[in-house]
């Protein structure tokens, strides 16, 4: 009875604690699976080849996992990435870094949430401005099928010239 709470309580206590310093990270139960540089070398590729990184993405709540992707679509990770607003290895400063050479970032978990959220639909205040955008719809697909017309009369003209 009072062996077996104690172990798992100590088992629970371990784990949280090793949860809170950080020693159980997403990024280094993510980090077996990509090879892993640190800020300061991917800066280095950057300076040296900055052409061959196609894409650099920033996951997890704070932006902490970052997977780059190359043109020739090999991967790694950047290890060393800490949220904090004075400390350069922050994802914003990466972003910032990744832009001055214009390399495209994207933030996944952001995605993620905007993709899921309700779109929002144009609100008319009053019915006037309702009817006058259907008319208005109406028109540009008018428009649009005449001009698919003239164009299918001018392919035959020209086919019958020939």
């Amino acid at each position: 009875g009072n062996r077996s709470r104690r172990t798992f309580l100590s088992k629970v206590i371990g784990i949280s604690t090793a949860s809170i310093f950080g020693t159980l990270s997403p990024s280094s139960v993510w980090a077996a699976d990509l090879p892993m540089v640190t800020l300061r070398e991917f800066e280095d590729i950057l300076k040296d080849s900055y052409k061959s990184v196609s894409i650099v993405e920033l996951g997890g709540i704070k932006g902490e996992i970052v997977t780059v992707k190359l043109v020739d679509g090999t991967e790694f990770g950047i290890s060393d990435i800490i949220d904090s607003p004075t400390d350069p290895r922050s994802p914003l400063k990466l972003v910032s870094t990744c832009k001055g050479y214009g390399i495209p970032t994207k933030f996944t978990y952001l995605d993620g949430f905007l993709d899921t959220s309700p779109k929002r639909k144009k609100v008319y205040m009053n019915n006037r401005l309702a009817e006058a955008a259907v008319k208005e719809e109406a028109k540009k697909k008018r428009i649009e099928e005449d001009e698919q017309a003239r164009l299918k009369a001018l392919f035959e003209m020209e086919s019958d010239d020939i």
